[in-house]
Formats: structure tokens, C-alpha cells, sequence
């Protein structure tokens, strides 16, 4: 159920429409901009005044947990559309591991500011632990994935992932993943590794 920040009451169709527009805009904006992305801007990009971004998210960091929220639900849903596919149990899986992370650099050094607990309530009231859970339980009742690995490895690997996002390229992200998922296996199978740039020396 969609509500405003501060009550749990239902939006209007209206009032969603605005909220979701501001939502799409500060991913932009933040993707774009950073941390240094604006209220006032944000509000022109989604075409709504600054009173009405402000009556649904009255600082950036409610902006930012909406952001990590709206993330969050849109992963608990490719896991459950995972889960009705026709898609051998690890390749599901991995599908889902593969697409769950946040993919632009800014954009995840914002989220990066948000406490732990923001991003485990989230996952836990989006249905996305639930969804993962189910992936990985199949992947490893037939024997693709090894038994002793927990949903709560998930977690640590959007934690390396963001930092990894942040410090390196998307390129580096991508071949994080796979290593992961790598270990994850039980079939001794590897993938190929993506090629990354390496950094530079700054000093």
C-alpha cells in the first residue's frame, strides 16, 4: 500500500501519481547529481511544486529511504515473476542476484547514506527475503547451489556491491557479482568474468 511519509493512510490516485513522479525524478537527479541533488530541482523534474514534494517527503533522507523502498519492490517483483518462470533453478536464481542490484554509482552512494535497518525493512515488508528465500531454496533442493548458503548472504553481497559501485565501474560491479555467484555454486561450474577498468594512481 502506497502512503505518505508521515501517515498510513491511503493515497489518492492523485497524490500516488505525484509521489511517484517525485520518486522517478530523485532517482534522476541523484543518479545525476549525487548527494548534491536538490530539493527544488527535484521537484521541477517531476513537475510538481515544491510544497507537494515536501508534503510527501518533508527531508532528502525520506526522500532517499522512498528511493530504497521503491528499489526494493521493484527486486520483490522480478523474484516472484522468477519463480513462476520456466527457468532451471540456479539460472533463476542467478537472473535474480544479477538484477537486484542498483546499477548507477551515484545513485548508490545516496542510498549508501541510509542506515543498515533501513535496507532490512524494506526487503522484509516489499516481500523480496521472501522471494529470495524461494530462489535460492530451489536452487539448492536440486543441488545447484550449496547447502550451507543462507538469504542473509544477499545482503553482505549489496553491501560489497555498493561499495564496489562507488569506488570503481559498473564493469567492476558486474564481475563482483559473478565471483559471488561463483561461490555460491555447488556444481563446480564457473562463469566468465567480465573485464573491468583498472583505478588509477592519484597520487
Amino acid at each position: 500500500m502506497n502512503t505518505t511519509a508521515t501517515s498510513d493512510k491511503p493515497l489518492r490516485a492523485d497524490a500516488r501519481r505525484n509521489r511517484e513522479k517525485v520518486i522517478a525524478a530523485a532517482r534522476d537527479a541523484f543518479a545525476e547529481c549525487g548527494t548534491e541533488a536538490q530539493m527544488d530541482d527535484i521537484a521541477r523534474r517531476a513537475g510538481v511544486g515544491v510544497g507537494t514534494l515536501y508534503r510527501h517527503f518533508p527531508t532528502k533522507d525520506a526522500l532517499v529511504r522512498a528511493i530504497v523502498r521503491a528499489h526494493m519492490d521493484e527486486s520483490a517483483a522480478r523474484g516472484r515473476a522468477l519463480l513462476e518462470d520456466d527457468l532451471a533453478p540456479w539460472d533463476a536464481f542467478a537472473t535474480f542476484i544479477r538484477t537486484a542490484g542498483l546499477k548507477d554509482r551515484a545513485l548508490a552512494q545516496v542510498v549508501a547514506t541510509q542506515p543498515a535497518i533501513t535496507f532490512v525493512d524494506a526487503a522484509r515488508d516489499s516481500g523480496l527475503v521472501a522471494a529470495a528465500e524461494e530462489l535460492l531454496r530451489r536452487a539448492q533442493e536440486d543441488g545447484s547451489a550449496r547447502p550451507d548458503a543462507r538469504v542473509d548472504d544477499i545482503p553482505l553481497l549489496m553491501c560489497g556491491l555498493g561499495a564496489v559501485l562507488r569506488n570503481w565501474d559498473e564493469d567492476a560491479a558486474r564481475r563482483y557479482i559473478e565471483l559471488f555467484l561463483d561461490g555460491l555454486r555447488a556444481d563446480g561450474r564457473r562463469s566468465e568474468l567480465p573485464d573491468f577498468r583498472t583505478l588509477e594512481r592519484t597520487t
